[in-house]
């Protein structure tokens, strides 16, 4: 009788070390495999090449110091052209041919929105998605459990911007140029909020995904006799749109959201572009944080492109970081599940590059707060600290 009670103990122990060991989609014993949907080949193919360019800096800084629990990272990306429906079959090839652990920075509001069933339906992770949009952090919405947004909401960036603007001029007739599209509508849900709290109205003016003539949209902002315009646009519509306004003899103060924050803008801007004020949701890829620092000495190490320095590769970088620290938490036997309980244990976790990082069960937007940025003599100035 102790012989059998004995060996149902150690079958039972067996059990629990099986279960412990519990595979996973994209997780053997030397690899974790994950997955990215970039736009490659569409309107924003600038930043489809190096978005995942400055997350594979991170990972082979990572795999070359041991991986994560002895586990190389390997990342497959797949593009949609920055199309929501192409979004959905990449997304669906990645999780059930591919079988990758999570997705992770997939681009653009509208695709990210497009493939919540996807990931509800299969129970997979999305870790930083490639938007700022406040409806990532939405938690009634489907799939919000398995979402891990880590930058500040477009709403709130919004908002910050037109209080940032009324301190300068209380007078001021704000102007917004948005993307027709969930980006938009996200940022639109903050220039409510800001109408409701100050009382001023907001001329909205919208553009389609993928547009390259803005001239209607400066037309009536002129019209309106805005004195500051807010663009919520990614790179080349406030170039576009800067460029045209001043050649319509059209000079309001400009602003953006924080896809406008890339230092190509003022290069291709030029003088149009002095001024520019832009809301970011992390620090510099050339200041002294801590994450900067490790990003350009790995660039110097790995001999990066400089055209591919900057904002872009940066975010890639930063990203990476907190999906790594995910997968630390999640153990040495990751499942998806210990993914999400992982990461919904980071409280007010620095990375070297973002505001505190903080998760629970309830809340996944990780940040709240921005810094402002604007170019001054044609260069990139912090003018502000966190701002909420």
């Amino acid at each position: 009788m102790k012989k059998a009670t004995g060996l149902f103990i150690l079958m039972g122990l067996l059990v629990m070390g099986c279960g412990n060991r519990a595979s996973a989609p994209g997780v053997s014993e030397d690899k974790i495999l994950i997955g990215n949907v970039q736009d490659l080949s569409g309107p924003m193919k600038e930043l489809g090449a190096v978005l995942p360019a400055g997350s594979n800096l991170y990972f082979r800084y990572v795999n070359e110091n041991g991986g994560v629990h002895g586990r190389q990272i390997e990342m497959k990306v797949e593009d949609h052209q920055y199309n929501p429906q192409k979004a959905v079959a990449a997304a669906k090839k990645l999780i059930e041919k591919d079988q990758v652990f999570c997705l992770y920075q997939v681009i653009g509001t509208s695709p990210c929105e497009a493939i919540r069933p996807i990931l509800a339906e299969s129970g997979t992770p999305l870790v930083a998605p490639a938007t700022q949009s406040g409806s990532m952090s939405d938690m009634s919405r489907e799939a919000a459990d398995l979402i891990f947004h880590t930058d500040t909401g477009y709403d709130i960036q919004t908002r910050i911007l037109v209080d940032n603007i009324l301190s300068d001029n209380v007078n001021a007739k704000i102007g917004l140029i948005y993307q027709d599209d969930d980006y938009g509508e996200n940022v639109l849900k903050g220039a409510a909020v800001a109408e409701a709290n100050t009382g001023i109205p907001i001329q909205k003016e919208a553009y389609q995904r993928g547009a390259t003539d803005f001239a209607g949209q400066v037309a009536n902002l002129m019209k309106g006799g805005a004195t500051h315009v807010i663009i919520a646009g990614v790179v080349k519509e406030p170039i576009i749109v800067m460029k045209t306004a001043a050649a319509m003899g059209f000079g309001p103060k400009f602003y953006g959201t924080s896809p406008t924050m890339d230092h190509r803008i003022s290069l291709a801007a030029g003088p149009a572009g002095e001024g520019f004020t832009s809301a970011n949701f992390a620090s510099l890829w050339n200041s002294d944080a801590e994450s900067a620092v490790l990003y350009r000495d790995l660039c110097t190490k790995y001999e990066v492109p400089k055209a591919y320095m900057g904002m872009y590769h940066f975010y890639g970088f930063i990203t990476a970081q907190v999906l790594v620290e995910g997968l630390k938490r999640a153990g040495q036997y990751p499942t998806r599940e210990r993914l999400v309980n992982g990461l919904e244990t980071l409280k007010d976790w620095d990375g070297g590059a973002y505001p505190p990082i903080t998760y629970s069960q309830n809340d996944h937007a990780g940040t709240k707060s921005v810094i402002l940025v604007q170019v001054k003599e044609g260069v990139q100035t912090v003018i502000t600290d966190w701002v909420e």
